[in-house]
């Protein structure tokens, strides 16, 4: 059996055993949907009294489109942030993560199969989320322009992902509440323009923005999605994303080991 193909086996049991679990919640299930509803009904209304703002004069669309692209990746962010931390405070409680962590299943694996449930679930409410919009718009919201911002989406994502290592890492030490996920949205939607325009922001803190991953996911995607752009135009967004992947990923996955191995040194690994 190829490493690949040992890989994707174990990753499909891990995503099977959390596909159970979630589909179990049926009432769950709709709550999420009228959660999608509420929240879309919200900012249509919202972008009928900001009307056509002028910071929002290069977008189609208006703020409507402005704040769903904007809603739609704090969702996914939420989940790639959260889904980590979750998984390994569920492990400890019921007394699996050691056992996971004995197994010849590299560390990134086990990560990589918690995410999966909870991402799919997630990308089913990002189309429930543009579908809604695209209906309450008639039809205007250009979804066919989605398709040539994946690779945006998915280079932004992964720093999210990154952060999520991280905060797993602190839940294995402090076996408490994750401080990391809630910190790092309202970081995103404050300075990285997930429901407001950057430039409404003071010039100094324009500036911090700039050093936040998600300001040149966020800009790379609209620009895409609501102005017309297309990759060539965006190359500089994604190449400043391929390099916070680069660094964070790796860094944040030795944290987790690190985390892991101190746990096991004070015998507080598998306790909760």
């Amino acid at each position: 059996m190829s490493a690949v193909t040992a890989t994707t086996r174990r990753v499909a049991a891990l995503a099977r055993r959390d596909a159970r679990v979630e589909l179990s919640y049926h009432f769950q299930l709709l709550l999420r949907l009228v959660n999608i509803l509420l929240s879309v009904l919200t900012f249509f209304f919202l972008g009928r009294l900001v009307g056509d703002a002028a910071p929002l004069a290069r977008y189609d669309g208006g703020y409507f489109s402005f704040a769903l692209i904007g809603l739609v990746m704090t969702g996914l962010a939420y989940t790639c942030i959260s889904s980590f931390s979750r998984s390994v405070a569920q492990a400890q409680s019921d007394g699996t993560f050691e056992i996971l962590l004995s197994t010849t299943t590299p560390l990134g694996t086990l990560m990589a199969g918690t995410l999966v449930v909870p991402f799919v679930m997630s990308v089913f409410d990002a189309v429930i989320y543009l579908g809604v919009g695209w209906a309450l718009t008639g039809g205007e919201l250009p979804l066919l322009s989605l398709l040539t911002a994946i690779p945006l989406v998915v280079l932004t994502l992964g720093t999210f992902c990154a952060v999520g290592l991280l905060s797993a890492a602190v839940i294995v030490l402090s076996k408490r509440g994750d401080p990391l996920a809630g910190m790092t949205l309202q970081v995103g939607n404050l300075l990285a323009g997930a429901l407001f325009p950057v430039a409404l922001l003071p010039e100094p803190v324009q500036v911090l923005s700039r050093a936040i991953p998600a300001y040149y996911g966020l800009n790379g995607i609209r620009d895409v999605v609501l102005a017309g752009a297309g990759l060539g135009d965006v190359v500089h967004e994604m190449a400043v994303l391929a390099g916070f992947n680069v660094v964070l990923l790796p860094a944040s996955l030795w944290v987790l080991k690190r985390a892991i191995a101190v746990a096991r040194v004070t015998g507080t690994l598998g306790n909760r």
